[in-house]
């Protein structure tokens, strides 16, 4: 084999043009891999070898990703006097297409998509026995805004290696590479294979690592056609082929929507929707439709001026006079696929609830106006993206909701719903899971208390007050005091806001000769017979040693006239002291410390097995003791406020469940 020789090449950039058209359009792995795949296919490729490390060995300065093709190979002259000229439209410049095959490139700026892969590309490329390679570093080639920079680059020309796999073609490599992270390999199949159609897979063999491309598997419950690709003329006389179908699971990103590919190559990246996904008739089913539609005439012109499609191939120009019949087709389409997706789905819900036989019977006992609507009620609950196992269960509440006196109330609000599939899905689950019971005042107490639970979480995510300094302002303490379970669900709250000194009074203690008037926040009572002092801090609030030596204070003096009195500190996370001191306190038997999280995380326990307790007897229970309950969460949640007024604050702790305190 003779040597190598060298040869200069010559390449000029403009300004920040490699950095616009390189590194910043092309940032993701597959928009730039699927660029130099185009490459290859404009080259007359019948196979593309993509190379990417693997993550366990994926290294910053050491990984390489190549795209290898088959393709005609380049000249050296040809390297000079094309490959490196910058935004060279090889249509306008009468590059013909490889027989049977339209070129993917126009604007001559793909070939810089390495760069956003990596800071270095090399360019090995051979054909009729000879190999030309060129190396083109980033730094190297940038210039500064308005400048123009001319650049020698050193290249070798020589015989063609010996381990490149076929007679003729070109290999990109990427080198100091860009992302962090490893590629996805699985995901890179996905993204690629739609973003090159079948016909451009068929006639050139893309594989990644040695595997050739994964189409994704579907699982289709509607698809038009049936199979195949459907051709229709617009309006305007161009036409389209397309296919569109439904997935009976929710689908990857990458897989929703409409890819609108343009010479076998995407020109409008998914999820597309035509703009319909924003309007009533697309607002469902969006996350299960896919489809692919071809448009070649978007791109059949050679000049600049007649390109419709943006340089990274992402989007379509939809105001370009020349799309607005396409677009409109589009959008017609779109509605109509979801409007007869969610008639279908009505009809076979309807049609499994007349199959049951339980269901159908009670179906049919009702008065007419009943039954109509709740058919009306079961084809709104199918038309949703309710799960097919789901359909049943829910339709036995819908039924029951006519069924039960006590339910009729909801019938007009399940009417409004009905209108949203989705809305109305989750009104009927909300219901369902209500089904056993048999009182609703006991229903909305959990229901409210669970919407507590969550308000509580988010004012301890929002840093709110401790107390009030506004009227209607979020706090802490009103908080609590409204609903003293939020604290621990087995403590009975005693008290607030009361002196020392008064509360050893009440407890027929002598205080100090010097009078206590500091106020503690909470009393409570235990389940095991022990007194809490309670002292609560925003969840932002710095905790100091002088806050808990002044709650140490209250269990000592308090202790004097109770035993087994024992403190509880509540704040966020943060202490403003030693960790050694921190250790010292959090070894304390007498005073627990807890965070907001920590208090959050038990009281929300408790109600997730809240259920337990209701499927009791519920004709023991005192309802009317939960009547108040009810009344003051309508309350707070419509007005979006846990302030109490000071007629409110005169009638003290709200209601909670423990009693074991009533004589203490």
């Amino acid at each position: 084999m003779a040597p190598a020789t060298q040869r200069s090449f010559e390449i000029t950039v403009l300004g920040r043009t490699l950095e616009h058209l390189g590194t910043q359009m092309y940032k993701r792995r597959d928009v730039a891999i699927a660029e130099l795949v185009a490459n290859a296919w404009d080259a007359g490729a019948t196979e593309v070898q993509i190379q990417v490390p693997q993550a366990s060995v994926y290294n910053l300065e050491t990984s390489v990703i190549s795209v290898t093709d088959n393709g005609m190979g380049m000249s050296a002259d040809q390297v000079d006097e094309d490959y490196l000229v910058i935004g060279r439209n090889r249509r306008a410049d009468g590059q013909e297409a490889p027989a049977g095959r339209s070129i993917m490139g126009r604007k001559g700026v793909g070939k810089l998509a390495g760069f956003g892969l990596g800071r270095t590309m090399s360019i090995l490329t051979w054909r009729d026995g000879v190999a030309t390679s060129v190396d083109l570093d980033g730094k190297k080639l940038k210039a500064e805004g308005g400048q123009s920079k001319k650049l020698e680059l050193l290249g070798t020309v020589g015989d063609v290696p010996s381990d490149l796999p076929y007679s003729s073609g070109t290999r990109i490599s990427m080198k100091a590479l860009k992302h962090k992270t490893p590629p996805d390999v699985a995901g890179l199949h996905q993204a690629l294979a739609r973003r090159f159609s079948r016909t451009v897979v068929g006639k050139m063999r893309i594989a990644i690592n040695g595997e050739d491309l994964r189409q994704p598997t579907l699982s289709l419950t509607l698809r038009e056609p049936i199979s195949g690709e459907q051709e229709v003329t617009l309006d305007d006389g161009n036409k389209v082929t397309w296919w569109a179908g439904f997935s009976s699971t929710v689908l990857a990103t990458e897989l929703q929507g409409f890819t609108v590919l343009v010479n076998g190559k995407t020109a409008q990246a998914p999820p597309y929707f035509f703009g319909v996904e924003g309007t009533a008739s697309g607002q469902h089913g969006t996350k299960y439709l896919t489809g692919v539609i071809e448009a070649d005439f978007l791109d059949e012109g050679v000049d600049d001026d007649s390109d419709r499609i943006s340089t990274d191939r992402q989007e379509i120009d939809w105001d370009d006079e020349s799309t607005l019949a396409f677009k409109a087709w589009g959008e017609a389409l779109t509605r109509r696929l979801l409007r007869e997706r969610t008639k279908a789905r009505g009809e076979q819900a309807e049609k499994a609830v007349l199959s049951d036989e339980t269901l159908a019977l009670r179906l049919n006992q009702l008065d007419k106006p009943s039954r109509d609507k709740a058919k009306k009620f079961i084809h709104s609950l199918g038309s949703s993206d309710t799960p097919p196992e789901k359909i049943l269960p829910l339709a036995d509440t819908i039924i029951q909701a006519f069924e039960y006196r006590q339910f009729h109330d909801y019938i007009s609000e399940l009417d409004d719903a009905s209108e949203d599939p989705e809305q109305f899905a989750k009104a009927v689950s909300y219901i369902h899971g209500w089904r056993m019971l048999e009182s609703r005042a006991l229903l909305e107490v959990i229901k409210g208390r669970i919407e507590i639970v969550q308000k509580f979480f988010g004012m301890i995510v929002n840093n709110a007050a401790e107390t009030a300094h506004i009227t209607g302002q979020d706090n802490m303490h009103d908080l609590v005091a409204r609903y003293p379970w939020l604290l621990n669900p087995d403590w009975q709250v005693l008290s607030e806001e009361t002196t020392i000194s008064k509360q050893l009074r009440e407890w027929g203690a002598e205080d100090s000769p010097a009078r206590d008037d500091t106020r503690y926040d909470f009393l409570a009572l235990s389940g095991d017979g022990q007194t809490v002092v309670i002292e609560i801090k925003r969840s932002e609030h710095p905790a100091t040693l002088e806050d808990l030596q002044q709650l140490e204070r209250y269990v000592n003096k308090l202790g004097q006239a109770r035993s087994d009195v024992r403190g509880a500190f509540i704040t966020g996370k943060h202490y403003a002291m030693t960790p050694t001191t921190l250790e010292t306190w959090q070894r304390r038997t007498d005073i627990e410390l807890l965070t907001w999280g920590d208090v959050h995380a038990r009281t929300a326990k408790h109600y997730e097995n809240y259920q337990a307790i209701l499927e009791g007897d519920l004709s023991a229970d005192s309802f009317s003791r939960r009547a108040r309950e009810v009344a003051m969460t309508r309350e707070v949640l419509q007005q979006g406020t846990s302030y109490r007024q000071r007629s409110e604050r005169r009638e003290g702790i709200g209601p909670q469940d423990n009693d074991f305190g009533a004589d203490y």
